[in-house]
């Protein structure tokens, strides 16, 4: 088993738990009102779904990981949402404050108009990550331990 080196939990801010449960709650009233989708059992299965996602959604938490695998960051419970950097692909670490809203239009998972892929669920500080393939953005409210872990797994 790979050694951990550093874990981090973040929970989105109570404002955007209540924003999605009241949409999805509305997006499942609306579902299960809507009379064109027959039968009735399909109205009742997306509007049960959609209700369950939403609530789901509204209190996932984000959590970080690296190991000697590499870097491993997941939303929901369970972990249902999972994206993983391997160590060999990293080329360069950097602990960054940055604009969530400027930058990438918000928290969760995000695309920068530059290519950056983001994960972040709160704050403004996170770690800059350079890959052979692309450049990702970790949100994290520990971003110096999480860039000196990142940089222990990668070899420097």
């Amino acid at each position: 088993m790979a050694e951990e080196r550093f874990r981090e939990e973040q929970w989105f801010p109570r404002f955007v738990g209540i924003l999605v449960g009241g949409l999805s709650a509305a997006a499942a009233i609306s579902m299960l009102a809507a009379r064109s989708l027959q039968p009735a059992w399909v109205r009742s299965l997306l509007g049960s779904a959609g209700a369950l996602l939403g609530a789901t959604g509204a209190v996932a938490p984000m959590r970080t990981e690296v190991n000697d695998e590499g870097l491993t960051v997941t939303f929901g419970l369970p972990a249902w949402i999972r994206f993983h950097i391997p160590a060999g692909e990293i080329r360069h670490v950097e602990a960054v404050s940055y604009r969530p809203l400027a930058e990438f239009g918000g928290w969760g998972i995000r695309f920068g108009m530059d290519g950056t892929r983001a994960y972040n669920a709160r704050g403004d500080r996170g770690v800059r990550i350079e890959t052979t393939r692309r450049r990702f953005l970790v949100g994290s409210q520990r971003p110096a331990e999480l860039a000196e872990a990142l940089r222990a797994v990668a070899g420097g």
